[in-house]
């Protein structure tokens, strides 16, 4: 196998229908390496799991594997090129990645021990294979419902075609954003652009639960984006989505929202804070919350200014911005996950890249609920490494 290879394979999948991906791969494998198969292993919605695809466009019957506890999981969550020896063979787990957004896995059986320069190759494959999937979702279901260990109720769908690519790293930032319950959030969302001197990020939560939550939610992202898009400052984005949600909902909805800009230079950062919870900081090895007074939610009154605030991010600092459901998680007999658990584990996962922080977050948030959340629990792990 060599580059020649890949780049066949890329005009080949290029060219094919989405649901002859794995079929194209393996075809092309069994002719260059004398592949035995390969297969697709996708993560669910709640990033818990990884479900096979097969050729065909099959699902397997073989069901879920764990992304906790599974060779699989393992190779999915550290991002690594992971050769298995088993009965079937030697197993090439590849990661299935774009920027860092973790999409799932490649899996190709080989009947001898590959080389690194097999490896290597390996690893343009998926990478091409990541770029093929997150193109075809905008014109098939076919992986969306391959990803669904179960069906996503009608809010969760509004919410998850709103949300942007899951995860992104660069030389200067890595952020990463995470929900929860997955397959019915219905209020909450995030939301992050990149710019050529700054990132902006978001952070919404809207008033009440299922569907017309979602449309509230998804009405005050949607305007937050419009409003940047038309390049307005960040006050002035906020003041827009604000109005355009009282003159809907006439001031009996509203959506609390957080949104920061960081300017890449510097580690400036500029906030307005629309009645949303607190944001935290992890620098060094102390947790501490970033002062933001609040200004009122969006939606609440017409015509609403917002007031600008500023701190400044060092270099290595990790700020998390988070929904009321991450803090106020709670079993029926038991406290909060609270403030301080939260800046425990972000603390405790100082070395882990954001997008495994913000599946860790949840999960934790999740078993401390011990049943399902009553609250949506979203969070944006935003990590600066400097200018």
């Amino acid at each position: 196998m060599d580059n020649d290879f890949v780049r066949r394979l890329s005009g080949q999948l290029d060219a094919a229908p989405p649901h002859a991906l794995v079929d194209v791969v393996r075809t092309a494998l069994e002719a260059e390496a004398g592949a035995k198969t390969a297969a697709v292993l996708l993560s669910d919605y709640a990033d818990a799991t990884l479900e096979r695809l097969e050729g065909g466009g099959a699902t397997a019957s073989s069901g879920s594997l764990s992304v906790d506890g599974t060779d699989e999981g393992r190779a999915y969550r550290r991002q690594t090129v992971t050769v298995v020896d088993d009965d079937r063979g030697h197993r090439v787990l590849v990661p299935v990645t774009v920027r860092s957004e973790r999409l799932g896995l490649l899996e190709v059986v080989l009947p001898s021990p590959p080389d690194d320069a097999a490896l290597d190759v390996l690893r343009q494959v998926g990478a091409i294979v990541a770029y093929v999937i997150v193109t075809a979702r905008r014109y098939t279901d076919l992986f969306e419902r391959v990803r669904r260990r179960r069906a996503l109720e009608l809010a969760a769908e509004i919410q998850w075609e709103l949300l942007p690519v899951l995860a992104y790293e660069s030389d200067a930032f890595a952020l990463a954003g995470a929900l929860e319950p997955a397959y019915s959030i219905a209020g909450d969302s995030f939301d992050y652009a990149v710019d050529f001197d700054h990132v902006t990020l978001v952070i919404t939560d809207g008033m009440g639960h299922g569907l017309r939550a979602a449309l509230l939610g998804g009405l005050a992202l949607s305007s937050l984006r419009n409003a940047r898009r038309r390049s307005f400052a960040l006050a002035e984005q906020a003041a827009a989505a604000n109005d355009v949600l009282f003159e809907q909902f006439g001031g009996e909805q509203f959506v609390t929202g957080l949104l920061v800009q960081v300017d890449l230079g510097t580690g400036e950062a500029i906030a307005v804070n629309a009645g949303h919870p607190f944001a935290l900081r992890v620098r060094g090895g102390h947790p501490s919350d970033i002062s933001l007074a609040p200004d009122s939610p969006m939606g609440l009154f017409p015509e609403q200014s917002y007031t600008v605030q500023r701190f400044r991010l060092e270099a290595g600092d990790r700020i998390a911005l988070v929904s009321d459901g991450i803090t106020e998680a709670r079993p029926s007999d038991g406290d909060e996950f609270g403030r301080r658990r939260l800046g425990q584990l972000l603390l405790e996962t100082r070395d882990h890249p954001p997008v495994e922080v913000v599946r860790l977050v949840t999960r934790a948030v999740m078993e401390h609920r011990g049943t399902e959340l009553r609250d949506d629990a979203t969070i944006l792990c935003f990590d600066w490494k400097g200018p």
